[in-house]
């Protein structure tokens, strides 16, 4: 049977979710775990994220033959799997699901803080943004981002992706405290596109950028006007949404 499960991880000790050789990974880590009850069993995640990126909500699959409930796969992978890695639920999905070809919608969150100096203690969870930032004219710019676009200038090279327009359904920022929150949901995303968009948008909250250069990259897809990448270790994937499955 095809199980789906849902997985939360800190990404900073990890070299981003795909196995690698010589790297520890998420993926490399959840299979290692899941050897114990499924020897020889591939996992996989409805997307790569990347070094240092989090997750409160990644999906995967993978195909199950033993005897275990769901229930109890969550149970024995937790057992064998790093602290820096909790499987948060298991469920039977019909055999045609796919993690990554079946997905709807994604959502990331990407965290900043504002204070007079950076955080030691934050500095792998949220990224420092400044003393102060204009929180209302980041919201106003990421307003800008929803629709169906060509996003060509918001992407790094090394993508695989064939075409580069995609919808994004909201996209808005929100002040809580010190920490200023960017949350985006969409159909899809670009290799590094949801770091250009949080790098373009600081810049914004700090006066450096207008949102005019940022809808002006959406119309021209000139990847020049967006230079920034912001930092992976504020990025987090909340969640994957499927609808009827």
């Amino acid at each position: 049977m095809r199980l789906k499960i849902i997985l939360e991880y800190d990404g900073s000790a990890f070299h981003g979710w795909q196995r690698q050789n010589g790297l520890r990974t998420v993926q490399e880590e959840t299979e290692r775990a899941l050897a114990h009850i499924a020897p020889g069993t591939s996992v996989y995640a409805s997307g790569r994220t990347d070094e240092g990126v989090h997750a409160l909500g990644q999906v995967a699959h993978f195909d199950y033959e033993g005897t275990l409930s769901p229930a109890t796969i969550v149970r024995a992978l937790n057992h064998w799997l790093p602290c820096d890695i909790a499987v948060k639920s298991c469920e039977r999905v019909p055999d045609g699901f796919d993690a990554r070809r079946s997905a709807k919608r994604k959502t990331y969150e990407y965290v900043m803080y504002t204070s007079p100096f950076p955080s030691p203690l934050r500095r792998t969870r949220e990224c420092y943004i400044g003393a102060e930032a204009d929180a209302e004219a980041m919201n106003a710019a990421a307003a800008l981002f929803v629709g169906t676009h060509d996003f060509s200038a918001f992407m790094t090279s090394g993508s695989s992706a064939r075409t580069f327009t995609r919808i994004v359904y909201s996209s808005s920022v929100r002040r809580e405290g010190d920490r200023i929150l960017f949350r985006i949901t969409g159909s899809g995303f670009l290799y590094n596109m949801v770091r250009i968009m949080a790098g373009a948008l600081m810049r914004v909250g700090k006066g450096e950028k207008s949102a005019d250069a940022i809808a002006r990259a959406l119309e021209t897809g000139d990847r020049r006007l967006m230079p920034d990448v912001a930092p992976p270790e504020a990025l987090y994937l909340v969640s994957v949404e499927y609808g009827d499955i």
